[in-house]
């Protein structure tokens, strides 16, 4: 299986720390999202929008057990949908309907995200 990462799980360390292991990804692109900022927070959320693209990760051969840590991760704000990404499917999670009000209406880039904010983050979700 295949997830698609466009926040803090493009870098293979929050991966690594969430599946227990570290594996290659690379650039890959998915249509029909639009990534935005959390209010509040350093890392986004990919809504559906038609015109739009999100540049990220994708990561290849993931297992079920690897999915469940993720799930995990992600939490009730997170849907786990199946996109296209480069001629194959992958695993994307997608802001549930119930958490719109989260989503801010600024786009997020990853250089948004610097090196201090990465090193918060995973210290504020050592729980993984």
């Amino acid at each position: 299986m295949n997830l698609f990462a466009y926040g803090t799980l493009m870098w293979p360390e929050v991966l690594e720390a969430v599946i227990g292991r570290r594996i290659a990804g690379e650039e890959a692109t998915v249509m029909g999202y639009d990534r935005l900022r959390v209010v509040g927070q350093h890392y986004p959320v990919v809504v559906p929008s038609l015109e739009d693209s999100v540049v990220g990760v994708r990561y290849r051969g993931l297992t079920a057990a690897d999915f469940q840590r993720l799930d995990a991760f992600e939490g009730e704000e997170y849907d786990r949908a199946e996109v296209a990404v480069g001629g194959e499917r992958a695993y994307l999670y997608v802001l549930s309907d119930g958490w719109q009000h989260i989503a801010d209406s600024v786009r997020w880039h990853p250089e948004d995200l610097r090196p201090e904010h990465l090193a918060a983050f995973r210290n504020d979700y050592k729980c993984w």
